[in-house]
């Protein structure tokens, strides 16, 4: 759900004197090992790449994993050459049926103890959603959350996914099997991803890195011209490849047979790059600079008026000038350089601790769910996940849900950080100045300007996105 823009639009219209007018579903568990969280999986029933040519183009072409299916299929198979118990097949049981997306593949073990609950229970049936997700799938998932697309509101870095090592699964009659499943080894994560299960019993490995592994075989195999390390190991050379990589599979899929690694000279150091990507500028967590790796050497250039993230090509410092145009409902297009006037909505306690709310507004952010999944408002209604979090913005439209916003006053040097947490403003508030505008929450507002702004009142702010670990609230030197 979004807001009623229409019913603000009129409102904010005038100055601030007016007073009164604002994420293969997985968190993996910790044990046996799991570096990150997940978040939902898309789960439509497209099954095949539909014209897609590489896994770079897939990122912003589709929304669902199925998009590398083809691909996926060949790192499991890859990955069965590596080591034969990492990925075992779970059979087509009368009381278990899969997703049309998922791979029903776990870890021998883990496989095992599920057939054993499952026949212990004959007359209760099981719908799987998510089992085994290789890291072709991953990579998507991750750079959908990095990009605030499809949804996810957070996913692990590829080979870091408990859905990678043939753990885990995610059900939707949870509760029906978590005693049955908790009995054969199975631990259920909690409420917080209620769907999700990961075997810990007798006999748990994880097998982290096999399907990264499997994947550097697989394109050392075709492409004996660029080989690469085939460690295991998910960094900027693997992720240059991948991005590279046919969706639908490679000309030469999975061989037990051969060696696709004869001794290539090692990859430089990819560690020297940190997280940045192979020849590709990306902006610092601070967005202050942007960086890029290239044969393992990093290249950073600082940006005076902060770093712009651009969806679909190397991401650019900003300039002092800028084009604006906003067609739809809401803004999409980020300003050249950073500058937006500012407005004022949303639901806060005040000093009091009397919840305030917008005549105007319903106070339900559009990214709620996502906002939940993160951990951001977990349980919470939309009011009370926007008095909670205080420091929001409503500007997804051209951000993302939940980008984390350095929002400045030039004139005071006054900064916040904010996370978008709904769409907006409508464009028919932005063509009344024809400029950029973006939604800050009533305590934004009273931090940055001393009282809430208009759009008329053209209270400029400069704005850089910044890392999502970024902690909200006032900046302070």
């Amino acid at each position: 759900m979004f807001r009623n823009f229409y019913l603000r639009s009129s409102v904010i219209a005038f100055s601030s004197a007016a007073v009164g007018l604002f994420i293969a579903s997985c968190a993996a568990a910790p044990p046996p090992e799991a570096d990150e969280a997940d978040g939902p999986e898309p789960t439509e029933d497209r099954d095949d790449a539909v014209g897609i040519k590489t896994v770079g183009e897939a990122v912003n072409q589709t929304c669902t994993t199925a998009a590398v299916k083809g691909l996926s299929a060949q790192i499991i198979a890859e990955g069965q050459c590596i080591m034969p118990n990492a990925y075992a097949e779970v059979p087509d049981l009368d009381n278990i049926s899969f997703g049309p997306n998922v791979f029903a593949f776990l870890e021998t073990p883990a496989r095992d103890a599920l057939v054993k609950a499952l026949q212990a229970n004959p007359s209760k049936s099981m719908s799987v959603n998510s089992m085994l997700r290789t890291v072709a799938q991953q990579y998507l998932l991750y750079r959908w959350y990095q990009l605030g697309k499809c949804g996810i509101g957070l996913a692990a870095k590829p080979g870091n996914s408990n859905h990678e090592t043939g753990l885990a699964m995610d059900i939707n009659e949870y509760s029906t099997w978590k005693t049955a499943l908790k009995s054969v080894g199975f631990s259920w994560y909690g409420s917080g991803d209620a769907v999700h299960f990961d075997y810990t019993g007798k006999g748990a490995v994880s097998y982290k890195g096999v399907d990264v592994e499997a994947f550097q075989r697989l394109w050392n195999r075709n492409h004996p011209e660029d080989l690469i390390d085939a460690d295991g190991v998910w960094g900027p050379q693997t992720e240059a490849r991948m991005k590279k990589a046919p969706p639908d599979g490679f000309e030469k899929g999975a061989d037990c047979n051969t060696d696709p690694d004869p001794n290539p000279d090692p990859d430089p150091d990819p560690q020297a790059c940190g997280s940045y990507p192979e020849g590709t500028y990306q902006c610092a967590p601070d967005g202050n600079s942007r960086g890029k790796c290239e044969s393992g050497q990093l290249t950073t250039e600082a940006c005076s008026n902060g770093c712009l993230i651009k969806s679909s090509a190397d991401d650019v410092c900003m300039g002092t000038t800028t084009s604006w145009s906003c067609d739809g409902t809401w803004g999409t297009k980020k300003a050249d350089n950073g500058d937006y006037y500012v407005t004022a909505f949303g639901c806060y306690k005040d000093e009091n601790g009397t919840l305030q709310q917008d005549p105007g507004d319903n106070c339900i952010p559009a990214c709620l769910s996502q906002a939940k999944s993160a951990g951001l408002c977990a349980n919470m209604t939309g009011p009370t996940c926007e008095a909670t979090v205080n420091w929001y913005a409503a500007d997804a439209g051209r951000f993302g849900c939940l980008a984390r916003l350095r929002v400045t006053n030039p004139k005071n040097g006054k900064s916040v950080v904010v996370v978008a947490l709904d769409y907006g403003p409508n464009c028919s508030i932005e063509k009344q100045v024809s400029h950029a505008a973006l939604d800050l929450s009533y305590p934004a507002n009273f931090y940055l300007f001393g009282s809430e702004q208009g759009i008329v009142d053209k209270a400029k702010v400069h704005v850089v996105e910044v890392d999502a670990s970024t902690p909200l609230g006032p900046v302070t030197k």
